[in-house]
C-alpha cells in the first residue's frame, strides 16, 4: 500500500493521471469539440494581433481587441458581398463544361451512358442514390451547424481576449488554493497545448497563404478559368498540413479536364505537383522547425489516423495533438529546441 501510496505521489504520474482527467472531460464535452477549438484558435490568434497593436501603436488593449475584430469582420462582409456573385456565376458554368468534355471525348461519353442505363436497372444503385441523397441532407445540415458554430467561437473569442487580463487572474486563483498540485498540472498541459496548437496554426496560415498565392499564378499562367473558384478551394484545402495540396488536386483535376482535357490535367497536376514539393521540403521545414519537425510519412500518417479517430478536425488538429503527446512524453520537446535556438543565436 506504501509503495502505491507512493507511486502516485511522484510528480510524473500525477500529471500524466490529470491529462487522463483532461482527456475524459474532452470526451464527455465532445459535441462541443468545434466550437472549443475554435474559439481557442480565434482567442489566441486575436490576443497575439491584439497585443503587438498594442505594443506597436501604442493604443489601448481594449481599444486594440475592438478594432481588430471590427476591421476583420468587416473585411470578411465586404470580401463575400464583392466575391459571393462572382463565386455563384462560375460556379453556374462548372456544369456546362462537364457537359462539354463529356461531349468531346465520345469514349467518356459512351461509358457514362452505360453507366446510366445499369444504375436505372439496378435496385441497388437506386437504394445507394437515396442513401447518397440523405447523406447531402445530413451534410447540408452539417454546414448550417459549422457555420452556427463559427459565429458563436467568433463571439466567445472576443468576450475572452477583451476580459484576457482579468480571466488570467481568476485562473491564477486556483493555483493558489488547496488542490494547487492538481490546478497546476491542468495549467501546464492545457498552457502547452494551446501554445503549440497556436504556433502551428498561426504558421500553416502563413504556408497556405504563400501556397494560395503561387497556386493562382500558376493556375492564371495556365489559364484556368473560374479563378476565384480555385483559390478559395485551394485556400480552404492548404489548411491541412502537407497534405492539403495534394487533396486539392481532385477537384482542380476534375475541373481541368472539363475545361481543356487531358493535357490541360497534365498542366495541373505539374503545377500540383511543384507546390507540394516547394511546401514538404522548403516552407514547412523551415517555418515548423520550432513548432514540429514530423518527417512528411509521419505526417500522412497521423492526418489519416486522426482524421478517423475525431473526423474532420482530426485534419487541422492532428499534427498539434501528436506533437503535443510527443512534448509531454520529452521526445520532441518544444522548450529544448527553443533553448537550442538561442544558444545558436548567442554563438552567432
Amino acid at each position: 500500500m506504501n509503495y502505491i501510496i507512493k507511486f502516485l505521489k511522484r510528480k510524473d504520474v500525477q500529471l500524466y493521471l490529470t491529462l487522463a482527467f483532461l482527456i475524459l472531460v474532452i470526451y464527455i464535452v465532445r459535441s462541443f469539440i468545434g466550437v472549443i477549438l475554435l474559439t481557442t484558435i480565434f482567442a489566441y490568434l486575436a490576443i497575439k494581433s491584439s497585443l503587438y497593436l498594442h505594443k506597436r501603436f501604442k493604443i489601448p488593449y481594449l481599444i486594440a481587441v475592438i478594432a481588430l475584430y471590427l476591421v476583420v469582420i468587416s473585411l470578411f462582409i465586404c470580401a463575400l458581398s464583392y466575391a459571393a456573385p462572382l463565386l455563384v456565376n462560375q460556379l453556374k458554368v462548372i456544369p456546362a463544361m462537364i457537359s462539354k468534355a463529356i461531349i468531346d471525348h465520345p469514349v467518356l461519353n459512351k461509358n457514362i451512358d452505360k453507366l446510366v442505363n445499369n444504375a436505372i436497372h439496378s435496385s441497388e444503385i437506386v437504394s445507394n442514390g437515396k442513401n447518397v441523397v440523405l447523406t447531402g441532407f445530413r451534410e447540408a445540415g452539417h454546414i448550417g451547424k459549422g457555420f452556427t458554430h463559427v459565429v458563436l467561437a467568433i463571439f466567445l473569442s472576443f468576450v475572452y481576449t477583451l476580459s484576457h487580463n482579468r480571466l488570467l487572474a481568476f485562473g491564477h486563483e486556483f493555483l493558489r488554493s488547496t488542490y494547487k498540485g492538481f490546478f497546476e498540472n491542468i495549467y501546464y498541459l492545457a498552457r502547452k497545448f494551446v501554445l503549440i496548437l497556436g504556433k502551428i496554426i498561426e504558421t500553416q496560415l502563413l504556408i497556405c497563404t504563400i501556397n494560395t498565392i503561387l497556386m493562382a499564378i500558376g493556375l492564371a499562367l495556365i489559364k484556368m478559368p473560374s479563378l476565384l473558384l480555385l483559390v478559395i478551394i485551394v485556400f480552404i484545402f492548404g489548411l491541412v498540413p502537407v497534405a492539403g495540396v495534394l487533396i486539392s488536386m481532385v477537384p482542380l483535376g476534375l475541373i481541368a479536364f472539363a475545361t481543356g482535357g487531358l493535357v490541360r490535367v497534365a498542366e495541373v497536376v505539374i503545377l500540383v505537383a511543384l507546390i507540394h514539393f516547394f511546401e514538404s521540403y522548403f516552407l514547412h521545414p523551415r517555418l515548423m522547425a520550432d513548432r514540429t519537425d514530423l518527417p512528411v510519412f509521419v505526417t500522412f500518417i497521423t492526418l489519416i489516423v486522426m482524421s478517423q479517430l475525431i473526423g474532420d478536425w482530426g485534419l487541422i488538429v492532428g499534427i498539434p495533438i501528436v506533437s503535443f503527446f510527443l512534448d509531454i512524453l520529452g521526445i520532441h520537446s518544444s522548450d529544448i529546441k527553443i533553448i537550442k535556438r538561442k544558444k545558436i543565436e548567442k554563438t552567432n
